[in-house]
């Protein structure tokens, strides 16, 4: 950049970066810089009279790496030289692995990480394997995978023999809307729905799902050894019909009967009447 007018333009500053191993990579605060190149590299630094901070790193393979804290930047014009010694590592110890695998197939990792199929021979050699333990897996669709602790003994080939166990049995997953109902397979109760039922023997099941206030749901499926098998039901709710109200009759109130004084007091009524027709006549 050019210096606008009125202003002076600031001296180049450097941190120097020196390491006895050529090639090597440099990083300031984790972001690479570089390579060191005939010996030192030089990466740009901004001039401060204030207090900095910056982590210089300097690493390469099958050599030890170098840390570094930089406080202080350095001066207009100058350069701040740190030198960085990498030292030599031992060679790593390695060994080699062969699996014998039966039946043959399948694939093979070493602490997860994949390292290839196995052909029909069955046999499978683990080149380059770290020395001491490593966790090695064989899987084999329709069998159990195998996993055990393989120690590699350095400059030595182990031999380890695989036996891969067939899978007999498969899980059931049943669910239910709504959930929370009852499950039966075959007529025993085995969980509510949402649930997992594992390890069952291939076959058909028959399975049933109940709720009060639903229909019960069933269905026949077949468990399948090493695949996961699932069953889902819709329940529908039970309609319950309201009974029609039955019409009431009045019942007609009972007129009660004239007793035997209600017959008298009649009988000396009418006599009276005549007494008294018999009178005005006279």
């Amino acid at each position: 950049m050019f210096p606008v007018s009125g202003e002076t333009q600031a001296e180049v500053a450097n941190y120097e970066i020196r390491s006895n191993v050529e090639n090597a990579s440099v990083y300031f605060d984790d972001v690479f810089a570089g390579s060191i190149e005939k010996g030192s590299l030089m990466v740009p630094a901004e001039t401060s009279n204030k207090p900095v901070y910056h982590l210089l790193r300097i690493e390469a393979p099958g050599y030890s790496t170098y840390n570094e804290t930089i406080l202080q930047a350095p001066k207009p014009g100058k350069s701040n030289v740190y030198r960085g010694i990498l030292t030599l590592l031992p060679p790593q110890s390695i060994g080699t692995v062969s699996l014998a695998i039966s039946p043959p197939g399948g694939q093979v990792f070493v602490e997860g990480t994949f390292a290839g199929t196995v052909d029909q021979s069955g046999i499978f050699t683990l080149r380059d394997i770290p020395a001491g333990y490593q966790i090695v897996q064989v899987s084999l669709p329709g069998y159990k995978d195998w996993v055990d602790r393989v120690f590699v003994e350095a400059n030595m080939n182990t031999k380890v023999r695989v036996s891969l166990t067939p899978v007999t049995t498969g899980p059931m997953q049943v669910t239910s809307q709504p959930s929370g109902a009852n499950v039966q397979m075959n007529g025993a109760p085995v969980g509510i729905t949402p649930v997992t039922i594992p390890d069952l023997p291939a076959g058909k099941v028959q399975v049933t799902i109940s709720l009060p206030g639903y229909q019960d749901f069933s269905a026949e499926t077949s468990i399948i050894a090493g695949e996961n098998v699932s069953v889902s039901g819709t329940l529908t709710a039970l309609v319950t019909s309201t009974p029609e109200p039955i019409p009431q009759t009045p019942e007609s109130t009972p007129q009660p009967e004239p007793t035997q004084a209600s017959a008298g007091l009649l009988s000396i009524g009418a006599a009276l009447s005549a007494l008294v027709l018999f009178q005005k006549k006279r």
